[in-house]
């Protein structure tokens, strides 16, 4: 599979109005995985996706982030989406968009995890949930 076709095979899955939306999710999934998985976890996904995806799988340190949780990961999703809302000041100044921004999020998470998976044989797939964070371990699998 192209990049292209990755890419189309993302935002078909996600309803999305855009290649270059669906682009946007797999690039903030990517660079997610990028910060938690160990070097052998990495190379082999990395092997698995096009070649244009590779830049993306660059971590910034030189091991996984020990402290990269499930808020984290979900969190560089949820940064990529326009979720902008005027506070309610009736119920205490809450912005009402964040909830609805985190499920959104794990949604976009799922296509591209599906999208993703089907690069991967089974027993890849497996070892490379025993490594994500918990909770995205879950989303992963049940993509």
């Amino acid at each position: 599979m192209n990049y292209a076709q990755f890419i189309g095979e993302v935002r078909d899955k996600g309803c999305f109005a855009s290649s270059e939306e669906a682009e946007t999710s797999i690039v903030s999934v990517l660079m997610a995985m990028a910060e938690v998985l160990p070097g052998p976890q990495l190379e082999a996904l990395s092997s698995r996706l096009p070649p244009e995806a590779m830049v993306y799988l660059r971590r910034t340190g030189s091991e996984p982030d020990p402290l990269f949780d499930s808020h984290l990961f979900l969190g560089w999703v949820v940064s990529s989406l326009d979720s902008t809302a005027i506070r309610d000041k009736t119920s205490g100044g809450l912005d009402l968009t964040a909830a609805y921004s985190g499920e959104e999020a794990i949604r976009r998470m799922g296509c591209v995890f599906s999208a993703m998976k089907r690069q991967l044989e089974p027993g890849q797939q497996q070892e490379l949930a025993a490594t994500l964070p918990e909770e995205v371990d879950t989303w992963f699998l049940n993509a």
